[in-house]
């Protein structure tokens, strides 16, 4: 009988030790998918003044290659992509893309070869 009590403390030591403070585990992860396909969203919105190629469309868009957009950082990219240029065809996007499909764009224009 004193051995049962002594297994019996020793099991409910053990379980308040378990349940306490122990280091939690960190939630895992799920890798996500990209909800915005940036190429069907460059075909559908740019293809008419930048060419299905990016390579520009004279006297309308200029092209959006990597490397024709080497000199330009992202937030330069997004700024005329938003607010368009003046005295230039290229219109602002502000109220027709939302933030994420146009950080796609920048994206897919930026780092993608044609």
């Amino acid at each position: 009988m004193k051995n049962l009590g002594f297994f019996i403390i020793i099991v409910m030591v053990g379980l308040l030790l378990a349940s306490c403070g122990g280091p939690e585990s960190a939630p895992t992860s799920t890798p996500t998918t990209p909800t915005v396909n940036a190429g069907k969203l460059f075909e559908a919105n740019c293809v008419a003044c930048h060419g299905a190629n990016r390579q520009g469309m004279p006297n309308l868009g200029s092209a959006l290659t990597p490397d024709s957009l080497a000199a330009l950082n992202d937030a330069e990219i997004k700024d005329i992509i938003l607010n368009g240029r003046p005295d230039t065809a290229m219109p602002p996007w502000n109220d027709k893309l939302s933030s994420e499909e146009i950080d796609a764009l920048v994206q897919f224009i930026k780092n993608t070869s044609p």
